[in-house]
């Protein structure tokens, strides 16, 4: 019951290649998340994956059936979470959900129950009678979600879904996501919020210009799995008396220095007679040197350093 895309091209009137011979499949059960910069094709693949743009060339496939630029096809396996939401804001938060289900048409004696479950889902209950226009960002996009959800969908597509919330509210709307996979869903989720993405999604793809870029060997995707086992550069944090004479003392070490009021940050860490020489060259400044340790590099730290490689 994998999703498959296969090649796919898509270049717009303007000449603009947004998305250019892309692959990937696609499992029951795995969040996937698509990574880059502004204007590198994310948007563009997600439309193509439900169908609502056309490739030039490639295909989408759901469980060996062609979807490929059939809206109404993907339709019955693919929901798309689109940014923007484009919410009606002048109704009530249930008329919102009532109004989709008529939509889907999905039959009246089912409509209550369905409407329902979502609603405990995603905790709705408090906020049902309340106009869309006065709820919260978080709780809009919560409403935007169970929208798709009445779908019933196996494929769920989220672009930018926490965009514009606060931490607190970031973290609980990508936990429902994680719960939605559990239940044996597809879920491709494209965010620039690295750090929530990182603990969410099971394996990661870099889109820019279009292409997916390499992140070892001839591997375009990486899992969580490799992020936390440390795939991406170490780095060397000192925490000491006077962060920003430390930075100065080193600037000559050929390595790149952050200084905050706490430590400071080497990138690349070096082995252990590099960060000796370190600490020996602090100590000489006459810095007092607390605490040494080394780091993994998060999502964030891996997707910049791939796509800085890859300008280079």
């Amino acid at each position: 019951m994998s999703l498959v895309i296969n090649n796919v091209s898509k270049t717009y009137p303007n000449g603009v290649a947004a998305v250019r011979d892309l692959s990937i499949e696609l499992n029951p059960g795995e969040v996937f998340g698509l990574v880059g910069p502004n204007g590198a094709g994310k948007s563009t693949l997600l439309k193509l994956i439900c169908g609502l743009l056309r490739a030039e060339s490639g295909t989408v496939t759901y469980c060996g059936e062609d979807i490929t630029g059939a809206p109404q096809s993907a339709a019955r396996f693919v929901g798309l979470m689109p940014d923007p939401l484009g919410v009606y804001t002048d109704i009530t938060a249930s008329d919102y959900l009532e109004f989709f289900a008529k939509v889907l048409s999905i039959p009246e004696d089912e409509r209550e129950v369905r409407i329902g479950r979502i609603v405990d889902e995603l905790g709705l209950g408090p906020w049902l009678s309340e106009e869309v226009e006065t709820l919260s960002a978080g709780w809009q996009r919560r409403l935007a979600l169970g929208r798709i959800l009445l779908a019933d969908m196996p494929v769920l597509l989220l672009d930018e879904p926490a965009a514009g919330l606060d931490v607190s509210a970031r973290r609980e709307l990508l936990e429902i996501v994680r719960s939605l996979a559990s239940d044996n869903r597809t879920i491709m989720i494209s965010s620039h919020i690295l750090p929530e993405l990182e603990d969410l999604a099971d394996r990661f793809g870099i889109i820019d210009a279009g292409r997916w870029r390499k992140v070892h060997g001839d591997n375009v995707f990486f899992t969580r799995k490799e992020v936390s086992a440390g795939m991406g550069t170490q780095l060397l944090m000192i925490r000491c008396s006077d962060p920003a004479a430390a930075r100065l003392a080193l600037g000559n070490s050929g390595v790149e220095i952050e200084a905050d009021d706490i430590c400071v940050t080497i990138k690349p860490a070096g082995n252990d007679e590099q960060t000796a020489g370190y600490v020996n060259k602090l100590c000489s400044a006459g810095i007092s040197v607390y605490e040494v340790s080394k780091l993994h590099s998060g999502l964030s730290d891996i997707v910049l350093d791939i796509l800085a490689g890859e300008k280079k």
